[in-house]
């Protein structure tokens, strides 16, 4: 059956350079291959969701969202032999957290949020066990392939150091809100993980969850994820390594081929239906709504954002000769507006004004970076446009 499987631990291009499809992408393709949902893990925020969502409600799919979490106290991630020569940094253990509600979403987001606003330098905040402690109703929590803590514990420890993180997971999110996640790419010592893992599942008598740990849409963008990850690690590559996927293996792949890998464990496909079962958070069960902006009488919230955004036209671009000039960024921004009104987002935007005026009088008198929007907000406002 082509609905058996659902990949729930997917990386987007917004994990800046470790992926290389945009959600849009990832969507189409399951959507190709029969999934009846996708969940997207990005690495430490939310950035792909609503693009996740909107694309998915298209394309009649379920959406399920969450984040990579990376956390100061819970060790860095597996690092390669030591008899390995590689240039591999070391990096923080991440949780893969899906919201299964409303709850988990708000928490979700105040704990990144929290954290992103300590960090000093743009990519490297992290949230302590403490603030996830705090913040974990409401969320289910994978334990990850290679980034996550149950790797990092059984190679570090071995099966005692396993348990011990798995005993510790379990407190924290309960043990109705913990998978043990399995995933294979063909490679050896992942394999050995996996056993260690199955049996620790067995113990604390926890479910296992398949996944791909998927950051491309198709194995033909393995060579646009080798150049990413050169960009990101400022190096070549020739000079690479180890920093490279091992192989093409981590991409959206059918429920077959799925069910083929784990044949060996067919609970851990058929768990992954159930888990999509039961997350019943989308992203229009947000909880809030922007208060209505003022406008003036005789107007609605669409033809006033629709005029101010026809006078930003005017002004960035002036009057053209050509119709076919004149209509072009007229156009664009109508199906931007159109986009906004399906997604009940005009008073959001319309609200955000006064701010991104703000930022974009600040950016040109301190040089400070000014936000980056998509049409018809960049030329509303002012402000640079943000091209994908």
């Amino acid at each position: 059956m082509t609905d058996d499987y659902v990949e729930f631990h997917a990386r987007s291009a917004f994990s800046f350079l470790e992926g290389a499809s945009l959600p849009e992408a990832l969507v189409a393709q399951a959507a190709k291959l029969g999934m009846p949902a996708l969940g997207i893990l990005d690495r430490d925020g939310l950035y792909g969701a609503p693009r996740l969502y909107t694309t998915a409600k298209k394309l009649g799919l379920r959406s399920h969202v969450g984040a990579e979490v990376s956390v100061s106290d819970l060790g860095l991630q597996v690092q390669p032999a030591e008899w390995q020569p590689h240039t591999i940094p070391q990096r923080p253990i991440r949780l893969s957290l899906l919201c299964e509600s409303q709850t988990g979403y708000r928490n979700l987001s105040q704990l990144i949020t929290g954290y992103k606003l300590r960090q000093k330098t743009k990519g490297e905040g992290v949230a302590t066990l403490r603030e996830i402690e705090e913040r974990s109703e409401g969320l289910v929590c994978l334990t990850g392939g290679d980034e996550g803590p149950l790797a990092a514990a059984l190679e570090r420890g071995g099966m005692e150091e396993g348990r011990r993180v798995l005993r510790s997971l379990v407190q924290t999110f309960g043990p109705n809100s913990v998978y043990v996640e399995l995933q294979r790419h063909r490679i050896r010592e992942q394999e050995a993980r996996n056993d260690a893992a199955f049996a620790l599942a067995g113990e604390f008598h926890l479910p296992v969850l398949a996944t791909n740990g998927v950051n491309m849409a198709t194995a033909f963008e393995r060579e646009v994820l080798d150049v990413l990850t050169t960009i990101r690690h400022h190096t070549s590559l020739d000079g690479a390594g180890l920093l490279l996927q091992h192989n093409a293996n981590r991409h959206l792949r059918r429920a077959e081929e799925m069910a083929s890998l784990f044949r060996d464990i067919p609970q851990a496909i058929a768990e992954t239906r159930e888990l999509s079962s039961r997350l019943q958070f989308e992203m229009k069960d947000m909880g809030y709504q922007f208060p209505l902006y003022p406008v003036g009488d005789g107007e609605t919230m669409d033809s006033f954002l629709y005029k101010r955004t026809m006078e930003g036209v005017l002004n960035r671009y002036g009057a053209k000769s050509s119709p076919a000039f004149a209509n072009m960024p007229r156009n664009r921004s109508s199906v931007s507006l159109h986009s906004l009104q399906s997604w009940d987002s005009l008073d959001t935007f319309s609200s955000c004004g006064t701010s991104w005026s703000f930022a974009a009088r600040t950016a040109s008198s301190s040089r400070a970076e000014a936000p980056l929007l998509t049409p018809p907000f960049a030329i509303r406002w002012g402000l640079p446009q943000l091209t994908p």
